[in-house]
């Protein structure tokens, strides 16, 4: 039986299509913690007691520790200074990771004043057009087995990079199933201050165009406010160098009233770890090393333990 040109046509194409799409449905099971930054806190089950804030907490603070000694099991939903900003965008991704029957959690909120701010001026046109275009804003779902939306909006590579980046060695981040990001860097001394002299100097720079936000200020109070019905809250100032410590005081002077002003209202304990900053050593003078990780879980840990 003789095949018409265009069933021939029909059926190459058919053949192609099947085998994108087999090769798509192949790439998923390369996915890894080394090769899709954050993937894995956007998927898997909803948690009962949760980590929030920025890269600092996502770096910083280690669920596994935290587990150990609160003998609950944590998952760390910290992002970046970008991504994960107080505001209703960041909270709606949060209450849709937490467990709808949760009532007894406990939830570490940590806060800086990048995470209430923004850049001046753009609080005059709402929605703002920065978290509009978070990708956090563009999925329905943070559990789950397999996030295809993430993927779409957040893997800017063909999905059969994955498998490449699945046998390519030498990564340097590794987003944990418990949400903790493992940052790996040199740690010689010599390294750590060329990496800090850059961020700082990057930070000096940027500073000067960012103003504490009363939006942002009164969703981190709602979130807290919510979160609290669902067990107890904890708003934690993590460590950073004394340099950065010093520029953000300066360009952010109200930041600590505001807080403590927010604690006392809430009834919520506060504790802000400048008193560890030089217990630890940093990446690059703004974030947590990984091997300070643990320590820095514990004694948040202890401090939870003696407000229950």
């Amino acid at each position: 039986m003789r095949i018409s040109s265009r069933s021939s046509n029909i059926l190459k194409l058919l053949f192609v299509v099947l085998f994108i799409v087999g090769m798509h449905t192949l790439s998923l099971y390369f996915i890894a913690p080394h090769n899709v930054l954050d993937y894995n806190k956007c998927v898997g089950r909803a948690q009962q007691n949760l980590i929030v804030g920025t890269s600092r907490a996502s770096q910083a603070i280690q669920p596994s520790v935290l587990s150990e000694n609160l003998d609950k099991y944590f998952f760390n939903f910290a992002f970046n200074g970008s991504l994960s900003k107080y505001g209703d965008v960041y909270s709606q991704a949060i209450m849709k990771k937490l467990d709808e029957q949760s009532s007894d959690g406990i939830f570490i909120v940590t806060v800086d004043p990048w995470s209430v701010s923004t850049k001046k001026g753009e609080e005059s046109q709402f929605p703002l057009e920065h978290d509009q275009q978070n990708y956090l804003n563009q999925l329905s779902s943070f559990t789950g087995k397999v996030n295809l939306p993430f993927l779409y909006h957040n893997y800017n590579y063909g999905w059969m990079h994955l498998i490449w980046d699945y046998y390519k060695k030498g990564s340097l981040s590794i987003t944990h199933e418990d949400g903790w990001l493992e940052i790996i860097r040199d740690t010689a001394q010599s390294k750590i201050d060329e990496r800090k002299a850059r961020k700082l100097a990057a930070k000096q720079s940027e500073i000067e165009q960012f103003e504490l936000s009363e939006y942002r200020m009164s969703c981190l109070k709602k979130l807290i406010s919510q979160l609290g019905k669902r067990g107890k809250v904890y708003l934690v100032r993590l460590p950073i160098s004394k340099e950065f410590y010093e520029l953000e005081n300066k360009y952010f002077a109200g930041f600590d009233d505001q807080i403590q002003s927010l604690t006392q209202e809430l009834h919520v304990p506060y504790w802000d770890m400048v008193g560890l900053q030089d217990s630890v050593k940093y990446n690059d003078g703004h974030h947590i090393n990984r091997y300070f990780a643990p320590y820095i879980s514990r004694q948040i840990s202890h401090w939870i333990l003696k407000q229950l």
